[in-house]
């Protein structure tokens, strides 16, 4: 269970590469090791991070910003660890 949580949050975290044109998304799911249906969940989220990281106006804003909207989308998958699991 651990190790399938752990992909999902780097597929996340890869997705966001993707959105953002530094990845293809073929790229992405061959380092998560996930097909295209498995791929399409962890896309999703990583397109709500881009999506709020786009409000902002400045760089240094989106920079900022960017742990906080990741974690939010990463956070389902952490809390299965327990509170102490990280």
């Amino acid at each position: 269970m651990a190790k399938k949580n752990v992909k999902k949050m780097m597929g996340v975290m890869s997705g966001v590469f993707v959105h953002t044109g530094n990845l293809s998304k073929e790229e992405a799911m061959e380092m998560t090791g996930m097909d295209e249906a498995e791929f399409k969940t962890v896309y999703d989220k990583a397109a709500n991070v881009v999506k709020k990281l786009e409000s902002y106006d400045s760089a240094a804003e989106k920079y900022d910003k960017f742990s906080k909207h990741l974690w939010e989308e990463l956070q389902e998958y952490v809390e299965k660890f327990g509170p102490f699991g990280i």
